[in-house]
């Protein structure tokens, strides 16, 4: 599901309207932490990396067993984890001024299209899901310690939070269902 997260935004940013880079699609989803001659894929590209995985605890409480209208039975599933995704998009371009000019493009992208939608391959949308993607602050000291956490070269980058992820475990288990209890057929012996 988060790897289908980071394609749209990675798809988003390669389409026409979006970096329109001579070199072409420049957007990767990739480690930005490999910067340093390790990964010659991210080499001259706009790097979308996942940085922080968090839990959406407001949505935490809901009942593990679901009774569908028409039938008589319940089944028993787990609860959905409802994440929300930090993701840097940095430029590792190799002058700083095309940098520069692709930060800036992708904060106008994503500032134009903050609701974005995956759409499964076939004709089911049923799986289809949506999600908003918003522009996400941290004080310097914070950015600074990412980037000494990332390998400490600092290159223009912007963070996003990307709210609400829902992953669902798909093994409903059914559970029987408590419908009358006979109380005639209980004895009480006395001591």
């Amino acid at each position: 599901m988060i790897n289908k997260v980071l394609s749209v935004l990675k798809d988003k940013l390669n389409v026409k309207g979006g970096l329109d880079d001579i070199l072409g699609e420049i957007a990767v989803v990739d480690n930005i932490s490999k910067q340093d001659g390790e990964n010659q894929s991210i080499e001259d590209k706009v790097v979308i990396t996942l940085v922080n995985v968090e839990e959406e605890s407001t949505l935490k409480n809901s009942s593990r067993y679901v009774t569908p209208p028409t039938l008589n039975e319940t089944k028993m599933e787990s609860t959905p984890a409802y994440l929300n995704l930090y993701v840097m998009i940095s430029a590792n371009r190799a002058t700083y001024t095309n940098a520069l000019a692709n930060i800036s493009k992708v904060i106008e992208v994503f500032q134009a299209n903050n609701i974005l939608t995956y759409h499964y391959p076939g004709n089911d949308s049923s799986n289809d899901f949506s999600f908003r993607i918003e522009l996400h602050t941290v004080p310097f000291e914070q950015l600074s310690y990412i980037w000494g956490l990332l390998g400490g070269k600092i290159m223009p980058s912007v963070l996003y939070k990307i709210s609400i992820i829902k992953i669902v475990a798909n093994d409903p288990t059914s559970v029987k269902l408590i419908k009358d209890v006979n109380v005639k057929d209980i004895q009480v012996k006395q001591l």
